[in-house]
């Protein structure tokens, strides 16, 4: 994700070719992006509908792309997509999955997140990728968390983070649920469950289920 311009290599590859830097798109420029392809095919939609789309599909505009696309032909002579067309057609990312698990954890709904986590294994998701992902999205609500205790804007927690603005909703969303302390102890919780699965004293499987069942218990929420 990151590269040392400082180093050897980077200024030989600008010395004999081109440097290009893909960074994530902000949510108003895939917004517009999006809506922009729509509209070359008589086609409007919702911010709400929009929204729903974004958060199935992701930032990643290779793959909005394609989903754009299946949604387009799904729609067929449709002028406005709606709700029911996202749901039938959108496939839902495993990192969005995660992140309506993290949801499901905040909110408290143990039952809800372990069906989740059911549903990635049925997937064959790997527990140890889940894990993973779990501890990244915890990263990021806790920095979140904290800039907006500093009192960064969202647009600007979203461009410290690398994500679109929506995210960031989402994130402050979850954060609401825990205290700083709290959200630091789980990260460092993350990092333990996996070196005890490293070093086989814990089952992947099991890993993720007793960091769920802990972040799910009942308690009360924090300001």
């Amino acid at each position: 994700e990151e590269v040392d311009k400082r180093s050897k290599m980077y200024k030989a590859v600008k010395n004999a070719g081109k440097i290009v830097e893909f960074s994530t798109q902000t949510e108003e420029l895939i917004t517009r992006w999006v809506l922009a392809r729509l509209k070359k095919e008589g086609k409007n939609i919702t911010g709400s509908v929009m929204q729903l789309f974004l958060s199935k599909t992701g930032s990643d505009m290779g793959n909005i792309d394609r989903e754009l696309e299946k949604l387009i032909c799904y729609t067929m002579d449709k002028s406005v997509i709606e709700t029911a067309d996202v749901e039938a057609i959108a496939t839902e990312q495993t990192t969005n999955r995660i992140f309506e698990m993290v949801n499901a954890i905040a909110e408290h709904n143990q039952r809800r997140a372990l069906d989740l986590y059911y549903d990635l294994l049925t997937l064959r998701e790997p527990p140890m990728r889940i894990l993973f992902l779990l501890a990244k999205q915890f990263r990021q609500i806790c920095l979140t968390k904290k800039l907006s205790q500093e009192g960064l804007s969202q647009t600007e927690i979203a461009s410290k983070l690398g994500v679109p603005s929506f995210v960031v909703r989402n994130l402050a969303s979850c954060a609401r649920s825990y205290t700083v302390e709290e959200l630091e102890n789980a990260v460092r919780d993350f990092v333990d469950a996996e070196e005890a699965v490293k070093t086989g004293t814990l089952g992947d499987v099991l890993s993720v289920e007793l960091l769920i069942v802990k972040y799910s218990s009942a308690r009360t929420k924090s300001a």
